[in-house]
């Protein structure tokens, strides 16, 4: 048994499932469905670079012995396995996220848990493109909406909560419901199903645990669960967001909750427009400093020899997350300021390179990270990055502060830029001429009948085979 609208009106959950089970592709904005093929590819790249990194490799695993003996035919990307739909969006979803260079914003990161759901379901047939872009829109406007409504990223970070995994749940579990063609009253069981069930907490970063990782293909895995939960009848609480007790919002945003937010423009205003793009292979919140890097040595005409020492200006929330000068991991050097400043400073850029294999111990980037101090001297408004303050050798001294770092959706990559990082990507692990396949069919998503002739072009060419 369904129930419908309580006494005090329609829930929040409901309103969002009344907007978008009955949303048209023909009404959506060219501009929205420009940017969900954008963060398609972006997401899929990601995705597929991750594949065969240890902790997606650790998930497949676990997946893998998970499903025996079940039929499985949702792709894993970059492999050759098939999966059962759930567990092959646990893994896609940590794949994306493997590597630090999946989008951004919205939930903090709503690709990874939205796209494997897309992909996930694809298997099922009768699902085209047009149904895909529509399952991202819908899928990043509640991810977004539910982080805004708990007062925003910050808030709800600094609390100790990892938002890709709390937020973006629901997220998965409204793409999920736009692919199943959920009515509105199942639709919001399935919101309501995946918010009893939501997750994801900050103790990772103490000693670069693997969890950060998983908490998007966590959050994919729980969204379509409920949305499949949903679809075969199981009710979700209406009120999962707006309950004073045992509500989202009052358990996880108890007094900076702002639930009205999480309607604002509804219909109107796409969230989507709100996720980046990343163009650096760490976490964002070093990503202004490093262009400010970036702008001063191109500005001065220094190498990092010239530099004496540098002062990165934040708050208590930029020192907790990123003053970190021991190294242990990838993770580690992806949230230290330290370290991301001293390789880029010497080679010029942030990418998987500088990351992948730390460098802590070599000479010049010890020397340079033990010259560089974070301090919690400055209150940033809410959007605001550190600023970063320069020392030269020769006594010269400069500040720098930017606003907008690259990807953001202010200053967005351009498709050129976008283009290189898929290549750079999605080559190594299948191949030149698959990646041009891939990038050209996303590109005319919206013509595609079978959504399975795009999952396919993420995999190894050969048969795919169900996971041992």
């Amino acid at each position: 048994m369904t129930t419908g609208a309580t006494t005090q009106g329609p829930s929040l959950t409901e309103r969002l499932a009344r907007y978008w089970a009955s949303a048209r592709f023909e009404d959506m904005p060219e501009n929205a469905v420009a940017l969900a093929k954008r963060v398609l590819i972006d997401g899929l790249a990601a995705g597929i670079a991750g594949s065969s990194s240890e902790v997606a490799s650790i998930v497949l695993r676990a997946a893998s012995a998970q499903a025996e003996g079940a039929e499985g035919s949702s792709v894993v990307w970059g492999r050759r396995e098939t999966l059962p739909a759930t567990l092959a969006a646990m893994v896609n979803g940590t794949a994306m996220h493997a590597l630090e260079l999946d989008d951004f914003g919205g939930c903090g990161h709503s690709g990874a848990v939205v796209q494997p759901v897309v992909s996930a379901l694809a298997a099922r047939g009768g699902l085209g493109g047009k149904d895909a872009l529509m399952a991202i829109l819908a899928g990043y406007d509640h991810a977004a909406r539910m982080l805004e409504g708990a007062g925003g990223y910050r808030p709800h970070n600094e609390r100790g909560w990892h938002s890709t995994g709390t937020c973006g749940s629901f997220g998965a579990a409204a793409a999920a419901a736009r692919l199943l063609r959920l009515d509105a009253e199942r639709f919001a069981d399935a919101l309501g199903v995946a918010g009893t069930f939501t997750g994801g907490i900050w103790a990772f970063l103490a000693d670069g645990a693997m969890t950060k990782r998983f908490h998007p293909g966590r959050a994919a895995e729980n969204g379509l669960s409920a949305a499949l939960l949903a679809a075969a009848g199981m009710t979700g609480p209406r009120r999962v967001l707006e309950a004073e007790w045992g509500g989202f919002y009052s358990t996880y945003a108890p007094g900076v909750a702002t639930p009205e937010a999480t309607l604002e423009g509804l219909g109107r205003e796409f969230r989507i427009a709100r996720s980046g793009m990343k163009p650096y292979a760490c976490c964002r919140g070093l990503h202004a400093t490093l262009d400010a890097l970036f702008e001063l040595m191109r500005g001065t005409g220094i190498d990092a020899a010239a530099i004496a020492r540098m002062v990165v200006h934040g708050n208590a929330q930029t020192r907790r997350q990123f003053d970190r000068l021991a190294i242990g991991s990838m993770l580690d050097g992806q949230f230290s300021m330290q370290y991301a400043l001293a390789v880029a400073a010497l080679s010029g850029r942030a990418t998987l390179d500088q990351f992948a294999t730390p460098r802590h111990e070599e000479p010049e980037v010890c020397r340079l990270m033990h010259r560089i101090q974070v301090v919690g001297d400055r209150t940033l408004a809410v959007g605001e990055y550190p600023a970063l303050e320069m020392y030269l050798a020769d006594g010269r001294r400069f500040e720098r502060q930017v606003q907008f770092a690259k990807g953001a959706p202010e200053n967005p990559l351009s498709d050129a830029e976008l283009a290189e990082k898929v290549a750079s990507l999605v080559t190594p692990v299948l191949g030149g001429t698959r990646c041009r396949q891939l990038v050209a069919c996303v590109s005319r998503l919206e013509d595609m009948r079978d959504l399975r002739d795009l999952t396919r072009l993420l995999i190894p060419e050969g048969e795919a085979r169900g996971a041992a």
